[in-house]
């Protein structure tokens, strides 16, 4: 019977489509609330389409202060824009998103979703910092700190001043102290009883470079990423001419 009604539910909430304001504007007050939106984009009002509604929907009645979502049918020519910034007109349909208020895709599941992967979309804000510059290609160095101390090792500040890499790193940093980025450490497999920073590198789209201590160099770091292939620094250009 709850299936049924949810399944009810979502074919109302599919039929009655956003029209008081663009779904741009929607996503923005969402993200400006601190909220993640997940975004559904659908062709067909099917089962397979009501499902994942009935998901997304009984999701985000759960969570109201960290979520919201919004329907998008791929076919509706006002929807033209979102639909070309996601790239979504090519995916099987139904598909889900989740964008992270910082603008970030933290999820993307085709034809079907459970509340699990919904609930694994809801990153921390460090968390979802590293994903968003993954996403714009550039190389995550991530350092999580002891709750006892705050600062980065040399080998990160010495990765920063590399002049070939500087523009091409970003560094992500959380403490175990704060107790919102908890599940980043645990999604980073890093105990929150370390006594020295501990440093984990990725490329884009998230590939993992390597955990190193606190005493790694920077040269290390850089002969690491150099080694990946996953590098787009002047040297690295000049080796593949």
């Amino acid at each position: 019977m709850r299936i049924f009604l949810c399944l009810f539910a979502a074919q109302s909430l599919l039929s009655c489509q956003v029209s008081a304001a663009p779904v741009d504007d929607l996503m923005r007050d969402s993200a400006n609330n601190g909220k993640y939106t997940y975004v559904m984009f659908y062709r067909a009002n099917d089962l397979a389409t009501r499902r994942m509604a009935a998901t997304v929907s009984e999701q985000v009645s759960n969570t109201p202060e960290k979520t919201s979502w919004v329907q998008v049918n791929v076919t509706d020519r006002s929807a033209a824009g979102i639909v070309q910034k996601y790239d979504a007109g090519r995916l099987p349909m139904p598909t889900v998103m989740g964008i992270a208020p910082n603008g970030a895709i933290t999820c993307v599941s085709q034809l079907k979703v459970s509340p699990q992967q919904l609930d694994n979309a809801i990153l921390t804000p460090r968390y979802s910092e590293m994903v968003r510059n993954l996403q714009q290609q550039k190389i995550a160095v991530v350092c999580l700190q002891p709750a006892s101390g705050k600062f980065l090792p040399s080998g990160v500040t010495q990765l920063q001043a590399n002049s070939n890499l500087k523009n091409h790193i970003v560094t992500v940093s959380a403490s175990a102290d704060d107790a919102s980025e908890a599940k980043f450490f645990d999604r980073m497999r890093v105990e929150t009883n370390i006594q020295e920073p501990v440093v984990l590198m990725f490329a884009p789209p998230g590939v993992f470079l390597g955990r190193f201590d606190a005493h790694v160099s920077g040269q290390q770091l850089a002969t690491v990423i150099h080694k990946s292939g996953k590098c787009s620094c002047k040297g690295c250009q000049h080796k593949h001419k």
